[in-house]
């Protein structure tokens, strides 16, 4: 690499040669640090704790901020995002604040959405793993199918995988909510892949859908509804670890292939083919596998 600084210099080209270095393995680029032959990228350590700093101080609910401190923020935290898609749908609040800062020099205190997104960033931001495998945008048709009904449970499809979940009879009421059941099939989606091994890091997988709430969820990665929140988060925390992103895609009930399955029609699916994975504890009240 010296040889070709000096050769392109001679040459008459202009080259910055403080930001030359040799050829090795790592190499820093757009504020990242890739490694081309583990196919992993990550964030220069004085940059996260950085970043760290940066959301904990807007934690401070004291504290006001100007347009200028929040817009560099954001501009900096959509940096992050790049390696951190999973977190990406938590700036939103914070080009929504900006949005309504009629007068640019005037100071403000955070609103409650924007503290609650930045706390989970900044929990995310202390946590994660530091080399994440470099994110695939395109996502990936696995033919991962869910579907939920109050009146039995869940079914869930993953190719020839299947599984099938019955409410038990003395739950709660607020644990019939249909829009938290769907959001939960997501979850167990998540461990029939996880049991399976199935998972691939850096991977975008699509799942199928003919309820709204999941759709909405899926994209923003958040909710007006407490309970569809709430088990959101925990989903969030295994994509994080699992370093995969979802996208959500819409399917005609008719042709959800789960919809029987949340029934309690099996049909001729294989046992085979049934994935049985530990049920989580939270869950162990309110559903088993009807065997």
């Amino acid at each position: 690499m010296v040889d070709i600084v000096e050769y392109s210099t001679r040459l008459g080209v202009q080259t910055n040669q403080d930001k030359c270095s040799e050829f090795s393995e790592e190499q820093k680029f757009i504020g990242f640090i890739w490694n081309g032959t583990d196919k992993t990228v990550r964030l220069p350590e004085a940059k996260l704790q950085e970043r760290i700093k940066q959301v904990a101080v807007l934690l401070i609910e004291v504290r006001i901020f100007s347009f200028n401190d929040i817009e560099i923020l954001a501009g900096r935290l959509n940096h992050v995002a790049y390696i951190l898609p999973q977190l990406k749908a938590y700036l939103n609040s914070l080009y929504k604040w900006m949005a309504g800062w009629r007068h640019k020099f005037a100071k403000r205190s955070a609103p409650k959405e924007v503290l609650e997104d930045m706390e989970i960033w900044y929990n995310n931001l202390l946590n994660f793993e530091r080399t994440r495998l470099i994110p695939v945008r395109l996502p990936v048709n696995i033919e991962w199918v869910g579907d939920a009904s109050t009146s039995f449970g869940i079914g869930i499809k993953i190719g020839r995988l299947w599984s099938q979940l019955k409410l038990f009879d003395e739950i709660s009421a607020d644990r019939q909510n249909i829009a938290w059941l769907e959001t939960v099939a997501i979850r167990l989606g998540l461990l029939m892949l996880k049991k399976e091994n199935r998972i691939k890091k850096g991977s975008n997988l699509i799942v199928w859908t003919d309820n709204n709430t999941t759709l909405a969820v899926i994209e923003s990665k958040k909710s007006g509804d407490v309970a569809v929140n709430n088990e959101w988060k925990i989903i969030q925390s295994i994509l994080m670890i699992e370093q995969i992103d979802l996208t959500a895609k819409r399917v005609k009930s008719e042709d959800n292939t789960a919809d029987a399955l949340s029934r309690g029609i099996k049909g001729t699916r294989r046992d085979i083919n049934r994935c049985l994975f530990e049920i989580p504890k939270d869950l162990g009240k309110i559903l088993y596998h009807f065997i």
